[in-house]
């Protein structure tokens, strides 16, 4: 299974996220590399376990799918 990661390494996380975001905007917006940059710091954004995105992304989308 899956472990989960404690709310104070989801925080700090975030926080380094944001702060690389925010240093890096001057250099991928000039670079154009803006929306795969972004894409994959979404990715680690959104981790709350050790599963991978896609996985966890799939598994909340496939109760939506209407058969």
């Amino acid at each position: 299974m899956s472990k989960q990661f404690s709310t104070s390494i989801i925080i700090v996380r975030r926080i380094a996220l944001f702060l690389v975001g925010l240093v890096s905007f001057p250099f991928v917006a000039m670079a154009g590399v803006r929306a795969p940059f972004y894409s994959a710091l979404h990715r680690q954004w959104i981790k709350r376990n050790d599963r991978p995105s896609w996985m966890q992304q799939a598994e909340q989308n496939s109760q939506f799918v209407l058969f």
